[in-house]
């Protein structure tokens, strides 16, 4: 069976078409078809329902996809323990992460692992945290950075920063560098992150622990990132709630500022999570330690499970 052949058909089942299969493996869509073709007349059974736009793979098809992407998971780790042989510290570590840690904590840390081992080279995928767990579970990632634990989990934790949730607004606002209270709240425009964002999750959960009720805020803009809520409050549309980490561009430019809610803290925790059963390379041991060691280092704290 052909090893190229069964590439293009996980191809075919992720981009759903033929055309699009083509463009991202650097085919033609006829040679993507005949692939298909040599294919089937090979396992002798059809793989592939075709029609004018889209394809649909058959019960066989989606069976053959669950055994080549088991096949290719075995290939990668066959290459890797090979490596290994040697000794070095090398190849692609898979990364999950969610927004905060992905965008603002991990990148300076990868930057100082690179300079130890520069052989090593990342993928990062930035999702919410549930979706972290998702792709762990189907080994897309290594490991993943997330915001919480999952109930009655089998997975490995190990602390890697801290964080607080701060009023952020522009560096003009009346609220700038104050303590207000909490009803001051409702006296001014608020942008708000997009329902399932983990940093909603979290200042609507503290905030209704002293009353505020977040329905009740004068909601005039809902962003679907930090960067889209940053914006908007630089652009005088409302006050935000944002990560610590994500400010400290705009602090030192002189462009925001900050305030805290009198009697509230807003602060979290993102972890480091693996599943100490899985299958890892040299290069994903390290970065695990390495990164165990930074979470000790930032925030005094100790790996657990």
């Amino acid at each position: 069976m052909n090893l190229n052949y069964l590439q293009t058909l996980l191809a075919v089942q992720k981009y759903g078409n033929f055309s699009a299969a083509a463009r991202q493996i650097g085919l033609t869509q006829p040679a993507v078809s005949l692939q298909i073709q040599a294919l089937e007349e090979d396992v002798g059974t059809q793989l592939v329902v075709r029609d004018a736009r889209t394809c649909e793979l058959t019960p066989a098809g989606l069976a053959l996809v669950e055994f080549a992407e088991e096949v290719f998971e075995r290939l990668r780790q066959t290459r890797v323990l090979l490596s290994q042989l040697s000794g070095e510290v090398s190849g692609l570590v898979r990364l999950g992460a969610s927004n905060i840690p992905g965008e603002y904590i991990l990148p300076p840390m990868l930057k100082e692992f690179l300079q130890v081992y520069p052989q090593v080279s990342f993928s990062l995928e930035i999702s919410d945290s549930e979706q972290i767990y998702n792709w762990l579970e189907s080994k897309r990632i290594d490991f993943g950075i997330v915001g919480h634990h999952q109930a009655g989990t089998k997975y490995q934790y190990a602390p890697l920063a801290n964080d607080e949730l701060l009023i952020v607004i522009p560096a003009d606002h009346p609220w700038a560098g104050q303590i207000i209270e909490p009803k001051q709240l409702y006296d001014y425009p608020f942008i708000s992150r997009e329902i399932g964002s983990g940093t909603r999750a979290h200042y609507e959960k503290a905030l209704q622990t002293i009353g505020i009720d977040p329905a009740e805020l004068n909601t005039v803009f809902t962003g679907g990132s930090t960067s889209a809520v940053l914006t908007a409050v630089l652009a005088g549309l409302g006050y935000a709630f944002c990560s610590q980490w994500a400010l400290r561009n705009g602090l030192l430019l002189g462009e925001l500022a900050t305030a805290r809610i009198e009697g509230l803290a807003m602060k979290r925790d993102f972890y480091v999570v693996s599943d100490p059963n899985r299958f890892r390379t040299l290069a994903v041991d390290e970065l695990l330690k390495f990164l165990q060691r930074q979470g000790t280092n930032n925030r005094g704290g100790k790996a657990h499970g």
